[in-house]
């Protein structure tokens, strides 16, 4: 009997992850043999990469296969991966005097398992029941400390819009079925690829479109449902950096596999447009008022995920998959190493700063668009306006704050940091490009360039007189709104708690108290 190679090497990581998630759990070993095991469970996701990897150029995709193996997908997975080692790594040092750690790692690579079985699923219902188990895996991770009240209300409510998002994934998919008759992710994508009719969808696609578009914007964590985003901080920070680096980058992941039917929604397309616009631009301005490195740095995974899928709605996929990749590994950097950002941070603000202009803001801005204006002119490379003012009041603010933090010499340095980073993101399209399937262009409406040309204006808008004009009553009464982050969270905490209703303080919380105060109380 001949090996199907196309089942076998999708099955090597989620098997290796499976397998290492059963062995390390066991409570009865002792530590040093975990250690140990986890050295060897490294070198083997390394070994399983490196032989996906080449075996992925031999074989033909099959588009009945259970597990498929995509260039968009191999990209994803070796990037899980390497995320995967960089958490054993660091997890062995943070977990060193931690109690129940085997419970940390069962539930660790369980739920990089479901992660890897999304990604290399073709049959949808395979899909969906991998992603039901990474929320449920990654909700032991989140009570990881039970008795911490904050930690028990983010898993709390995260449970319940993982829930809604399941669902509508769910009727995403069956309506699917019931129009096109196949499971095979492989068989829907070919049919919007090819088919001359497919641009014009059923009352069902449109419905299903939208349905995947809102589990995207769920799983993003877009306002107003990002409040456990910001309270999943209490837990520890391994927790954070996979939850930020990985699992959330899960909802632009589900917008690429579906590029192809996404593509001629235009209700979808507006929906995301709409919701992930004002999640990125509130998001960004509330990031600028906080002072905790990993709330600012929650706040900013926020707003990454809305402009990671304004990209998605506005066809530009390979723009995407290079956010993808890049706020993943960045993440996972910054909040790894929080202890060294929190020390940069901190001599920051002892450092003396000099004032921003309103003069030094627009210079700032004119010398970004000369920049971006260059590329346009030597490459004859176009885009929607919006795009450009985007990238364009991005590295605007980058330079506003060189010039607040900086001497002459770092402004420079921030000069040249400004023409890299452009250069990486020419780079990285042209290179996506040839990885990535062709897709239909998507439909792009003025109103849809106008609407993001003015969230994108109000946030350099908004953000500068934040800054040049802090004494201002109008920039105080702005601030004080921003600092509550809107009143967002709390209404949407009053509504779970009151359709569902928990204990926000565990037993064993309970009891520990218990006991000191009849010590203490003890004549």
């Amino acid at each position: 009997m001949n090996l199907d190679l196309t089942t076998v090497f999708p099955l090597l990581i989620p098997l290796t992850l499976s397998i290492a998630g059963l062995f390390t759990g066991l409570s009865r070993i002792s530590d040093n043999t975990r250690q140990t095991m986890l050295k060897f469970i490294s070198l083997a996701v390394i070994i399983s990469a490196v032989i996906i990897s080449f075996g992925h150029i031999e074989v033909t995709e099959n588009p009945q296969a259970l597990l498929a193996m995509s260039n968009v997908n191999l990209m994803v997975l070796l990037l899980v991966c390497f995320m995967t080692i960089v958490l054993v790594k660091f997890s062995q040092r943070y977990l060193f005097a931690e109690k129940n750690t085997h419970r940390y790692w069962r539930w660790l690579f369980l739920s990089l398992t479901s992660v890897s079985v999304v990604i290399v699923s073709n049959h949808l219902l395979i899909f969906w029941l991998g992603w039901v188990s990474i929320s449920l895996c990654f909700h032991r991770l989140l009570l990881f400390y039970p008795d911490r009240p904050r930690a028990v209300l983010a898993a709390h409510k995260k449970f319940i819009l993982a829930r809604v998002a399941e669902l509508a994934l769910l009727v995403a998919i069956v309506l699917l079925y019931t129009q096109l008759g196949t499971f095979y992710l492989s068989d829907i994508t070919h049919y919007y690829l090819t088919s001359a009719s497919a641009s014009e969808l059923s009352l069902a696609e449109k419905v299903a479109a939208i349905m995947l578009a809102i589990t995207a914007l769920i799983k993003c964590a877009q306002l107003p449902l990002h409040g456990w985003l910001i309270q999943v901080v209490e837990a520890p920070t391994p927790i954070s950096a996979l939850l930020h680096a990985g699992i959330i980058n899960l909802g632009g992941f589900l917008l690429l596999s579906f590029a192809p039917l996404f593509t001629f929604s235009i209700a979808a397309q507006w929906l995301i447009l709409i919701v992930a616009g004002l999640s990125t631009l509130l998001s960004a301005l509330v990031m600028m008022t906080r002072i905790s490195v990993k709330v600012k740095l929650a706040w900013s995974t926020c707003a990454q995920m809305g402009l990671m899928l304004i990209e998605c709605a506005l066809g530009l996929y390979e723009l995407a998959m290079l956010h993808l990749i890049s706020h993943s590994l960045y993440k996972a950097y910054m909040f790894l190493g929080a202890g060294d950002v929190l020390q940069e941070y901190s001599l920051k603000q002892l450092a003396p700063q000099k004032n921003v202009t309103f003069i030094s803001a627009l210079s700032s801005l004119l010398l970004v668009i000369l920049s971006t204006a260059s590329i346009v002119y030597f490459t004859s490379y176009s885009g929607p306006l919006s795009v450009w003012l985007l990238v364009n009041t991005a590295l605007a603010l980058y330079l506003v704050s060189a010039v607040r933090n900086g001497t002459i010499l770092q402004f420079l340095t921030s000069c040249l940091t400004v023409l890299l980073l452009i250069g990486f993101y020419m780079g990285g399209k042209i290179m996506l490009s040839w990885v990535m399937p062709t897709l239909p262009a998507s439909v792009m409406f003025d109103a849809m360039d106008i609407w993001l040309s003015i969230l994108f204006l109000a946030l350099f808008v908004l953000a500068v007189q934040v800054r040049v004009f802090p004494q201002a009553k109008a920039t105080q009464i702005l601030y004080r709104w921003l600092f509550s982050g809107l009143y967002l969270d709390e209404l949407m905490t009053r509504l779970t708690l009151f359709l569902w209703p928990i204990t926000l303080r565990p037993e064993p919380y309970f009891e520990n108290n218990k006991q000191t105060l009849t010590k203490e109380s003890t004549p």
